[in-house]
């Protein structure tokens, strides 16, 4: 079990209520010990006051925020450096536990509940959940394309052997499965009509399903798709590569979040922005946090996981325009055929940030 996987069961115990919830929508802080007390001046028979004692102010309390990620996938990786490198606390926020939660209903739950402030999603998850009446905002973004492949069974050589086949997605409605989704329609084949997905449960399930032979094919990232070559198992569809827009490594919230805790959000994005600029201009840090959360260790897939990476990332966390509206596009809620962008994008932190030269303090912009 991974060291996210472990730090998400308190969390999803505190949910049970998370499906009641969606079916009716669709329709202290830590404290540094305060300075101490001056000692009274002494009295006697001097006229001379005694000396003012000198004192230190405390520093500012921490604020409690509760975040959370999704996936034990490499997109995630701002996050995890900015809990790991204390990038969180360096921006004044009390993060005691940062933890992994299930997509969809179980994060669209905790968000609405309150149960988390802000957390790192893909975009699907965070839209679906505003178009459902849940207030979820996206506020920001590290990374605007599809960053994924489908690994296949080794007799399968091209796109059109995969008719009638089955591929293996994370879950259903998740990033692994949208991408996959919409790379194989732009190439010819439809969706639960030429080519079927089943959920299982995330990167490494999804690979050993393909071990296994209960797929034919797996949705994955980098990287297991190192680990699914080295089995024997090739790339067939390379989806980074076709430079896909959509808003992937987004960060979100909640309107009632932004409203009362709006320096929360804000600390966030920058904490978030400074571990994408550790992760752009140290590699070997990079491949240290992936490793751990990933729990594959092997020296050569950490290196070129970090490589993909490193290009794809951005250190200004602004969601592009166009990444969001490919998650409308895609989106079967008929209320995405209304909703604009700036109806689930709140741009006002993304703005400040650029507008402050917080960037320019960064090793890389």
């Amino acid at each position: 079990m991974g060291v996210g996987e472990a730090r998400s069961w308190r969390l999803l115990a505190s949910l049970g209520l998370a499906a009641a919830l969606l079916a009716a929508c669709s329709g202290g802080a830590s404290r540094s010990a305060p300075a101490p007390a001056p000692p009274s001046g002494a009295g006697g028979g001097t006229t001379a006051s005694a000396p003012a004692a000198s004192t230190t102010a405390a520093p500012p309390a921490l604020i409690p925020a509760k975040v959370a990620y999704t996936t034990i996938a490499a997109v995630q990786a701002p996050f995890w450096i900015a809990y790991d490198a204390g990038y969180f606390r360096e921006q004044g926020l009390d993060v005691s536990d940062m933890t992994r939660v299930e997509p969809g209903a179980t994060l669209l739950a905790a968000l609405h509940n309150g149960d988390l402030d802000v957390v790192a999603a893909g975009g699907t998850s965070l839209v679906l959940g505003n178009l459902q009446g849940l207030e979820t905002m996206i506020v920001g973004s590290t990374l605007h394309i599809f960053e994924d492949a489908i690994s296949v069974n080794p007799e399968i050589k091209t796109v059109e052997q995969l008719r009638g086949k089955t591929i293996g997605v994370s879950r259903l409605k998740a990033i692994s499965d949208t991408a996959a989704r919409v790379a194989l329609e732009r190439l010819g084949l439809r969706s639960d009509v030429d080519v079927f997905y089943r959920g299982t449960g995330g990167n490494a399930e999804s690979l050993a399903a393909l071990q296994q032979g209960s797929v034919d094919g797996a949705s994955i990232s980098v990287p297991a798709l190192f680990k699914a070559e080295s089995l024997g198992f090739p790339t067939l569809v390379d989806i980074t590569g076709m430079h896909i827009a959509y808003a992937n490594g987004t960060i979100g919230t909640t309107k009632g979040t932004i409203n009362s805790r709006p320096d929360v959000v804000e600390r966030v994005l920058k904490a978030t922005a400074q571990a994408t600029a550790r992760f752009k201009s140290d590699p070997d840090y990079a491949e240290q946090i992936v490793g751990k959360y990933t729990d594959i260790q092997d020296p050569e897939a950490l290196k070129g996981t970090v490589r993909v990476y490193i290009p794809i990332f951005t250190v200004d966390i602004y969601a592009e325009r166009a990444s969001v509206q490919a998650v409308l596009d895609n989106e079967e809620n008929p209320a995405a055929r209304t909703a604009t962008v700036d109806d689930v994008t709140d741009y006002r932190f993304a703005e400040k940030l650029r507008q402050s030269g917080f960037y320019d303090t960064l090793p890389v912009r």
